[in-house]
């Protein structure tokens, strides 16, 4: 829950009774009147996720995300615009303090540490609360004159889907470059997904040091530890025959149906190295560089976009294209306006490419869900959901790695509706996950 310092900025900014439509205050506002509130799975998770005191839509989309402190310290200013960056939902960040008003940018990579002046990445501007630039503020955002004045500051390739997916190219390639014989293009890419996918678990503290050591993986805490292990072979050992198999056996699912010791024979010291660069993020020189990245945070359809951008030239002979995010939704917005209730209705997308729309209408039956069941506990949560992930969504394409990497984008959808605790709890029965390609 958000901290409540004043109710001034309301004023000082103008967001007055003719914004009110478009202004949410809290979670509770998303759920108000019986309203429908586009993205509002996404929003949910941003007051969660960075404590919001309030949030402003325009055009059927979040613009800005606002935040009260104490006093906007540099290390603070770094953790907030570094979960702001992964979770992708607007375009601007406001940290308002008693005196000064922050505003970043979603559209700026991160740094590890605040600059010379004690600003983190993405800083656009500083405002003084006593100030017109306050009122001015909101109508420059509107109109798109804040964004043309500081153009420099919103470059669309380092906004997380881009900066994400281009680093994840570029690691994919490097594997490629050092294999020493042909091989399936779709087992790097079931890999890569597989990886994601752990890495998602230990982000959002499914698993971690305790995890490891209950299987016999000591000294390590994070998928990255377990990928710098030396010597390689203990690595490779560690990597498939404790992690990826006891994950096989918590979760079940199609990202562990593979033949994983055919896979593993493919796999050298060289792969090890790529991907443990990869997951530190570590520089093309080898320097030890900074990590970005929270797979606990950015959005799934962010992650199921990983096949779209992993196009070979026939794929884009037969449609496949990257569809940002914010473009599903607006189709989504639209296809569904006159559709009341999802509960209880069957949506397929016969040409599913990597999942993005049915992890969309899966959010958005999940979100109504919720709204009707807000004190479910974390199993029936659990159970209700993954019925409804069952027989709600389905999704055709012609490429098999299409419906495998949907599959795997709409495991992370249903697990991101779940608690840590929650998911753990599952997990324990084992085979927790259905398998989804037929």
């Amino acid at each position: 829950m958000a901290a409540t310092f004043d109710s001034d900025w309301l004023k000082e900014f103008g967001i007055s009774e003719k914004r009110s439509a478009h202004f949410y205050a809290s979670k509770a506002d998303l759920a108000a009147n019986g309203t429908v509130v586009p993205e509002a799975h996404v929003l949910r998770r941003a007051f969660d996720l960075l404590t919001l005191d309030g949030v402003l839509c325009a055009e059927n989309a979040p613009l800005v995300y606002f935040k009260q402190v104490p006093k906007i310290e540099a290390e603070e200013a770094v953790r907030l615009q570094r979960l702001f960056w992964n979770h992708g939902g607007a375009p601007l960040f406001v940290l308002i303090d008693p005196r000064n008003v922050h505003v970043y940018s979603g559209l700026s990579r991160p740094r590890q540490d605040a600059d010379s002046n004690g600003r983190a990445a993405g800083f656009v501007d500083e405002l003084k609360r006593a100030s017109t630039a306050l009122r001015e503020f909101l109508p420059a955002v509107e109109s798109g004159e804040f964004f043309r004045r500081h153009a420099q500051s919103f470059d669309p390739k380092q906004r997380v889907d881009h900066d994400l997916l281009d680093s994840l190219a570029a690691t994919r390639k490097r594997l490629v470059g050092s294999l020493n014989r042909a091989v399936d293009l779709d087992v790097l890419d079931a890999l890569l997904c597989r990886l994601v996918f752990t890495c998602y678990l230990f982000d959002r503290d499914v698993i971690g040091a305790p995890y490891l050591e209950g299987i016999g993986i000591q000294g390590a805490s994070h998928l990255r530890d377990v990928l710098g292990i030396r010597p390689r072979h203990v690595a490779k050992d560690h990597l498939y025959n404790r992690l990826f198999r006891s994950l096989g056996e918590d979760f079940n699912g199609d990202l562990f149906s593979e033949d994983l010791p055919a896979e593993a024979d493919l796999v050298a010291a060289t792969h090890l190295d790529l991907l443990e660069r990869f997951f530190r993020g570590t520089d093309e020189h080898g320097q030890q560089s900074f990590w970005p990245y929270n797979f606990g945070v950015i959005p799934i359809e962010t992650v199921s976009a990983i096949y779209e951008r992993f196009l070979k030239p026939s794929d884009k002979k037969t449609g496949a294209f990257y569809t940002p995010r914010f473009l599903a939704e607006m189709v989504l917005d639209s296809l569904l306006m006159r559709t009341p209730t999802l509960v209880g209705k069957t949506f397929l997308d016969p040409a599913c490419g990597s999942g993005i729309f049915l992890v969309g209408v899966f959010n958005r039956i999940a979100e109504e869900w919720n709204r009707a069941n807000p004190r479910a506990k974390n199993d029936r949560r659990a159970q209700e959901l993954m019925k409804l992930l069952q027989n709600s969504v389905f999704g055709i394409d012609t490429n098999p790695t299409a419906c495998r990497i949907t599959a795997f984008s709409l495991y992370l959808a249903y697990l991101d509706q779940l608690s840590p605790r929650g998911i753990r709890e599952i997990q324990k029965k084992k085979g927790a996950l259905p398998r989804l390609v037929a």
